[in-house]
C-alpha cells in the first residue's frame, strides 16, 4: 500500500509540474531511496542504479538508440488509446538496446516505434531473465546476430509485435502476444496462447525444436520448409493444419524433414467461427479476440482454457494498462482561486495485476 501511495505521489507530481513547463518528466524512484525526475530518458537512465523503477509519462520522446546496462524497471502509461486516455500513451521514436548488465530488467506499458534488441556486438549481448509485457514495438531481436544464442531466459506476454521475431536461437518464452508477421531463428522456444495473423508464413526460417500450444494461427500457411522439429498441441489453425510453405507457395503438410510432436490440434476452422469481431491481419484495439461462445477453441487448451491469447493462467489484460497504478481523471484549472491557490483534482486507481 505504501509502494502504491508513493507511485501516485510520483504520477501527481509529474502531472502537475507539466501544467507548468511544456514536457512532462521522466521519474527515477531509486531503489536505495528518494527520487529524482529528467526530461530525457538517457539522463534517467544515466542517474538510474540496479534495482531502481523508471517510470514514463503518457508522452512521445524521440530517444535515437538507447543503450541499456542496468536492472531497471521501466513503466509507461500504457499502449491501448482509450484505457490512456488520460494520461496520455508513452510512444518512444527510436530503438532500446538492452545489453549486458541488464539481466531481470523490465519494461512494460510503452510503445516503441522501432526496435527492441539485445546487445550490440558478442561483446554484451548476454542478457538473461529479462521480461517485456504490454508493450507494442515493430521487430523484436533476442540476439545481436541471427544465430548468436546469447541472450536466454527472456520472457514476452501480452505485446503486439508489429514485423519480424528474430531469436537468435534463443530460449525464450512467449505467451498471450499478438504476432502480425513471422517468427526466425528459435532452437527450443516455447509459445503459448499466441495470436499468429500474418496472411503468409507464420515461422519463417529455421525454427526448429520449439513447442506450440494453445496458439491460434489465422493464416493461410504455418511454417517454411526450413522450420522443423517443431511440437504442435492443441492450436487453432484457419486452415488445415501445417499447410507449409514450400517452393510453391502454401502446400499441404509440405514437411521435408518431419516435425516433433502433434496432438489435440484443431483444424479448418473458418475465420468467421472463431472471435467475437475480427478481420484482416493487422491488430486493431478495436476490434475483439474474445473467442465466440460457439468457437472450437472455448476451452480447448491444454489447460482446459481458451486457446489464443484469452486463455492461459495470465490472460491478455484488455485495455494493457500496466501493473502501477493508473491516474483515470485529471482536472488542474487554468487560473488560480481567490486565495492564490490552484485547484488539482485527481483520481487514480491501483491494478491487481
Amino acid at each position: 500500500m505504501k509502494r502504491n501511495i508513493l507511485i501516485i505521489s510520483i504520477i501527481i507530481l509529474c502531472s502537475i509540474t507539466a501544467m507548468a513547463q511544456p514536457q512532462q518528466l521522466i521519474a527515477v524512484d531509486h531503489f536505495a531511496g528518494g527520487s529524482e525526475f529528467f526530461t530525457r530518458l538517457d539522463s534517467a537512465i544515466v542517474h538510474a542504479a540496479n534495482k531502481d523503477n523508471i517510470y514514463l509519462p503518457g508522452i512521445s520522446l524521440s530517444i535515437g538508440s538507447q543503450i541499456i546496462n542496468k536492472r531497471v524497471q521501466i513503466y509507461g502509461s500504457g499502449i491501448n488509446p482509450d484505457s490512456a486516455l488520460t494520461s496520455g500513451r508513452t510512444i518512444l521514436f527510436g530503438n532500446l538496446i538492452f545489453v549486458t548488465g541488464a539481466d531481470s530488467g523490465f519494461i512494460q506499458g510503452v510503445t516503441i516505434d522501432g526496435n527492441i534488441s539485445f546487445g550490440t556486438d558478442a561483446g554484451n549481448t548476454n542478457v538473461g531473465y529479462f521480461s517485456i509485457s504490454r508493450c507494442m514495438v515493430n521487430n523484436l531481436n533476442l540476439s545481436y546476430a541471427i544465430n548468436a544464442s546469447t541472450s536466454s531466459n527472456i520472457l514476452v506476454r501480452e505485446c503486439i509485435i508489429h514485423y519480424t521475431v528474430d531469436g537468435g536461437y534463443s530460449h525464450s518464452v512467449f505467451n498471450n502476444n499478438v504476432f502480425e508477421q513471422v517468427l526466425r531463428d528459435f532452437n527450443g522456444g516455447l509459445f503459448n496462447n499466441n495470436l499468429f495473423l500474418t496472411a503468409s508464413r507464420a515461422l519463417e526460417n529455421f525454427v526448429y525444436n520449439s513447442t506450440f500450444s494453445n496458439n491460434i494461427f489465422a493464416g493461410n500457411c504455418v511454417a517454411s520448409n526450413s522450420s522443423t522439429g517443431n511440437n504442435f498441441f492443441n492450436n487453432l489453425f484457419k486452415d488445415g493444419f501445417l499447410q507449409f510453405f514450400g517452393n510453391n507457395g502454401c502446400e499441404a503438410n509440405y514437411s521435408p524433414n518431419g516435425n516433433g510432436s502433434i496432438a489435440g490440434n484443431i483444424e479448418n476452422v473458418a475465420a468467421n467461427l472463431i472471435f467475437q469481431n475480427q478481420s484482416g491481419n493487422t491488430f486493431a484495439f478495436q476490434q475483439n479476440y474474445h473467442l465466440k461462445p460457439t468457437s472450437p477453441g472455448i476451452n480447448a487448451g491444454t489447460d482446459g482454457t481458451d486457446v489464443g491469447i484469452y486463455g492461459g493462467p495470465l490472460p491478455f489484460k484488455d485495455g494493457s494498462l500496466p501493473v502501477n497504478p493508473h491516474y483515470r481523471m485529471r482536472m488542474v484549472s487554468g487560473t488560480t482561486n481567490a486565495a492564490g491557490q490552484l485547484p488539482v483534482h485527481f483520481k487514480a486507481a491501483a491494478q491487481d495485476h
